[in-house]
């Protein structure tokens, strides 16, 4: 009967470590929220959109200017696209910087960013 009354507390304590453990691991969110930014120029194209390569793109986030500041940077790829992650949403200020035909343009642009997405947005400079 003791034997019993082990096996049964010690299968009972196995159920419940696993359940718990199952539980735990479903309840993380995902809250990595994506940006993909493309810096585009229209200057001397007939108005087409021709991505800029080597742009710095700067986000900062909206309004906030006190210490702490959620801030990122990236440069674009040869697509003229800048992707950044960050672990909370939030409305984020864009200012691309970049050169084309040797003269430095800068544009600026909003994005707001969601929970586990991507948000993408344009920036144009002039």
């Amino acid at each position: 009967m003791k034997k019993l009354i082990t096996l049964t507390c010690f299968g009972l304590a196995v159920l419940l470590f696993t359940t718990l453990a199952v539980t735990q691991s479903s309840c993380q969110k995902n809250t990595t929220c994506d940006v993909n930014i493309l810096v585009v120029d229209t200057t001397g194209n007939s108005g087409l959109q021709v991505p800029v390569v080597g742009a710095t793109v700067y986000l900062a986030a909206s309004g906030y200017k006190g210490p702490g500041q959620v801030t990122g940077t990236a440069t674009t790829d040869n697509t003229g696209h800048a992707y950044l992650s960050f672990k909370l949403p939030a409305i984020f200020d864009i200012t691309a910087t970049g050169t084309v035909n040797g003269t430095k343009m800068t544009g600026t642009g909003l994005v707001q960013l969601n929970i586990g997405g991507t948000a993408t947005s344009t920036v144009l400079i002039h």
